[in-house]
């Protein structure tokens, strides 16, 4: 699943992720504060998001506010993960550097060692397939 934080206009999604290969990357989605996720991720199924942000937060640049890695936690578990979810997490984020997902893995715990990642810079809406280009959070 792709859920993309970057914008509120499905048709930008759409758009931006319409060559991408569901087979690796799952159906992209908007993401939108007053939705539910829930039921659209699988247990062991990957999860990218896509985001401006900075060291601190990420989300719509233009839209809601930001989210801290806590924040963003409170909405994975809350909004998105299925039960006993087993997947990745890949954050592709504008504007941020690898402090944001080492944060990230920091307010998941241990139990997702090895299972956060980051790619970070100018990607806008850009997301690699799961590999190499990936900073694993620390």
């Amino acid at each position: 699943m792709i859920l993309c934080m970057t914008t509120d206009d499905f048709g930008i999604v759409e758009e931006a992720y319409s060559g991408y290969d569901s087979a690796t990357f799952g159906i992209p989605y908007c993401y939108l504060p007053e939705h539910s996720y829930g039921g659209m991720l699988g247990n062991n199924e990957n999860l990218f998001i896509s985001a401006h942000g900075n060291n601190r937060e990420i989300g719509n640049e233009n839209g809601p506010k930001g989210y801290t890695p806590q924040q963003l936690k409170q909405i994975l578990v809350d909004y998105v993960f299925p039960g006993n979810y087993g997947g990745r997490v890949y954050v592709s984020a504008c504007g941020s550097a690898p402090v944001y997902v080492n944060n990230l893995l920091r307010a998941f715990g241990a139990a997702y060692n090895g299972r956060i990642f980051g790619i970070f810079g100018d990607v806008d809406y850009a997301i690699d397939p799961p590999g190499a280009t990936w900073v694993t959070a620390v």
